[in-house]
């Protein structure tokens, strides 16, 4: 008799584990969005270009972006994106703009700007 009510109680806790469980598993997960999408795939400056064009053409962009993410949601596209493959995207779209862009030399063991040593050199 006494093992009957251990087993019960031992059924109890798993049940209850159980709802627990599954409680948890029907609540919705948070979809990501689009633009999240689309940048887990960028890599190499990718999202500086993507942050660019959405300053320029940002419904333009949009619009990329969502055929992009539903590509990447199909399966169609499962390779990563460079930044320099999304400007050129871009561009064969005609929509152009520029980005910051700096080279950055060695000077006594640190990195600085191409144009700090250029007028370093012009004041000695």
């Amino acid at each position: 008799m006494e093992e009957d009510a251990d087993l019960k109680l031992l059924e109890r806790r798993k049940m209850e584990e159980l709802r627990k469980k599954l409680k948890a598993s029907a609540q919705p997960k948070a979809e990501k969005t689009d633009r999240q999408v689309v940048e887990e795939m960028l890599y190499d400056r990718g999202d500086e270009v993507l942050d660019a064009a959405f300053s320029f053409y940002p419904q333009e962009t949009g619009r990329l972006v969502r055929e992009l993410a539903g590509m990447i949601r199909d399966g169609r596209l499962t390779e990563r994106i460079a930044g320099g493959e999304l400007l050129s995207i871009f561009r064969q779209l005609g929509l152009r703009f520029r980005l910051k862009t700096s080279i950055k030399v060695m000077d006594q063991g640190k990195l600085v700007d191409l144009s700090e040593k250029l007028g370093k050199k012009g004041e000695a």
